[in-house]
């Protein structure tokens, strides 16, 4: 019988694995590179998709405001418009109150007051320039509903971020305890904050709650733009054209 040394299965598969290792073929290659040879990695562990973006979602903060903190009579929002307990107050000039009476023919939403209002809404060049558009389509501007989204004048305001404080809230509430027969809503900004989609055009809004609207630019934006004043008249005609 020949007497020869065994050697150890363990080895032989060592020095397999490392001829072909000195070989430089130490991946198998197909439609995606594979290593033969190297060390086994422990498993991640893997969670749930779904379970990983709801980690990542954070909830959105509160609002500011909600609709049970409003006052509910028009008086009683006017003063709370002015006063200390309205987030939306975030300028350094004066607060200044919306103008008019209940059950207005026209109500005037425009974004702000002028950089100079103190003690009434609308007092400069823009206000002229609303007053001429309402004696242009028959209305006597005694006898219109003045109000502006924020209470005082606001260098750049983030409407975005006002929205999702609940200014949307205050103007619609603001809207239902003065129930004005139209609206003309001078900002194009403005509608996002009652809902509308801010990818569409603010031309499309047409009603605030079941309030005929027409919006276009806001005042300061008119006045230094006689093509959209222009356009502003035509759309005017026809809107009233169709009451």
């Amino acid at each position: 019988m020949e007497n020869r040394s065994e050697i150890p299965l363990g080895d032989q598969f060592a020095a397999t694995i490392d001829w072909w290792r000195d070989a430089g073929v130490d991946y198998e290659f197909s439609d995606e590179i594979v290593p033969l040879l190297a060390d086994e990695e422990e498993p991640q562990e893997t969670r749930p998709v779904a379970a990983q973006k709801a980690e990542t979602l954070e909830e959105p903060p509160e609002p500011k405001l909600k609709a049970a903190d409003l006052p509910q009579d028009l008086a009683g929002f006017r003063d709370w418009w002015v006063g200390p307990d309205n987030p939306f107050a975030n300028g350094h000039t004066a607060r200044v109150a919306p103008i008019g009476k209940e059950g207005a023919p026209m109500m005037v939403l425009t974004t702000m007051p002028e950089p100079d209002d103190r003690d009434s809404l609308l007092g400069g060049a823009q206000g002229r320039l609303v007053t001429n558009v309402l004696r242009a389509i028959g209305l006597d501007p005694n006898l219109a509903y003045l109000a502006s989204a924020l209470p005082c004048h606001t260098t750049l305001p983030d409407w975005t971020q006002l929205g999702a404080d609940g200014l949307g809230t205050a103007l619609g509430h603001h809207v239902a305890l003065a129930r004005p027969q139209r609206i003309l809503l001078l900002g194009s900004k403005l509608p996002t904050l009652f809902g509308h989609d801010p990818a569409a055009p603010p031309e499309e809004f047409v009603a605030i709650g079941q309030t005929a609207t027409l919006v276009s630019f806001a005042p300061d934006r008119l006045l230094d733009h006689g093509r959209q004043r222009a356009r502003l008249w035509k759309r005017l005609c026809q809107w009233t054209a169709s009451a």
